[in-house]
């Protein structure tokens, strides 16, 4: 790949923090078939449910929080949020969606309040539900994400296939996305300047994915979370980070940041509370699972013998119920993946 350092004429400022955040010479030439990791789905427990990421009929609500600081909400609960950020120079875009249609709704979402030019757009991680829109953005627009974000969409075509079960198998959703990788990639942090307005880019660790990357603007104390927080009444979904890993991931988001809302990839806002129940959640599977396994059980009999507890499950009358078997679903895929991990050791 073709990579130079970024000047900060360009409006993005270099940090003490920040390695190498460069143009990245990617070009859909250089796409590749399948990953070069097993996928985590291929034998996930029964009970596991992909979420349903259809967009149909789904509609991006505008909420403000802030001067120049809107969340994009969406109208269904699990299907994708964005947001957008406004400075004197234009505008930074939280995601792209699924496909030309839902990027479309993002735009014209941006077009009611403003009309200074897309700057940036970031994704937040690599899958296709936050990513398959990149196309559908203006050409000038600079493309965003984290190294390891940016060199997995290069799996263009596996990712069409991941992404299928969630949208009920259905290949209208994206059947005429076209791949469009990032220009931008970064480490650990990148400060973006939007004129008068600063927005940060940090990646903590691994999670949901290996490249989740936190989008903060800081004078709302707002965090876009992609995948990595999805959203209240959650746990976490341990795609691709073990359980230390994400506990080390939300550890360090919750000592770095002082964040009053969190926007997640999926679901409702949040407000910090979340990352510390994350953290318990986490701890709490180690522990159980870690115990299961001194007591000699196997993994399916570990699976079986810890139902996610009460404490993590929402409320019958609560917005998030009918979410009730999908995170029972998740759990026994996170105690799963849990097992693997300890027992490899």
């Amino acid at each position: 790949m073709n990579r130079r350092i970024i000047k900060t004429a360009s409006g993005v400022h270099t940090h003490t923090r920040v390695f190498a955040a460069a143009i990245v010479g990617l070009s859909s030439a250089s796409t590749l078939a399948q990953p070069p990791i097993e996928s985590f789905l291929a034998d996930a427990p029964q009970s596991f449910i992909p979420p349903p990421l259809h967009p149909s009929g789904a509609q991006l609500q505008t909420r403000q929080l802030g001067e120049g600081v809107y969340a994009l909400l969406s109208g269904l609960p699990v299907v994708d949020n964005n947001g957008f950020i406004v400075g004197e120079r234009g505008v930074l875009v939280i995601d792209a969606h699924i496909n030309a249609e839902m990027a479309g709704q993002i735009q014209d979402a941006v077009r009611r309040v403003t009309d200074k030019p897309i700057l940036y757009l970031v994704n937040t991680n690599y899958h296709g539900d936050h990513t398959f829109g990149n196309y559908a953005f203006p050409d000038e627009t600079l493309i965003v994400a984290h190294r390891n974000t940016a060199e997995h969409m290069r799996y263009f075509e596996y990712e069409k296939e991941f992404v299928l079960p969630a949208v009920n198998d259905d290949r209208s959703v994206y059947s005429d996305v076209e791949l469009r990788l990032p220009d931008i990639a970064f480490d650990e942090y990148l400060r973006l300047d939007l004129g008068g307005r600063f927005v940060e880019l940090h990646y903590f660790g691994r999670g949901n994915t290996t490249g989740d990357t936190v989008v903060f603007e800081p004078q709302t104390r707002t965090a876009w979370t992609g995948n990595l927080v999805v959203g209240e009444g959650t746990i976490p979904p341990m795609f691709e980070g073990g359980v230390d890993e994400y506990l080390q991931t939300i550890s360090r988001f919750s000592q770095t940041l002082d964040v009053k809302t969190i926007i997640p990839g999926h679901g409702a806002p949040a407000t910090a509370d979340i990352l510390g129940r994350y953290l318990r959640y986490l701890n709490d599977l180690r522990t159980s699972v870690r115990g299961a396994i001194d007591d000699g059980k196997t993994a399916d009999a570990t699976i079986a013998s810890l139902p996610l507890g009460a404490e993590y499950l929402p409320a019958n009358d609560a917005p998030q119920a009918a979410l009730i078997p999908f995170l029972q679903g998740l759990h026994s895929l996170n105690v799963q993946r849990t097992y693997r991990d300890l027992t490899a050791r």
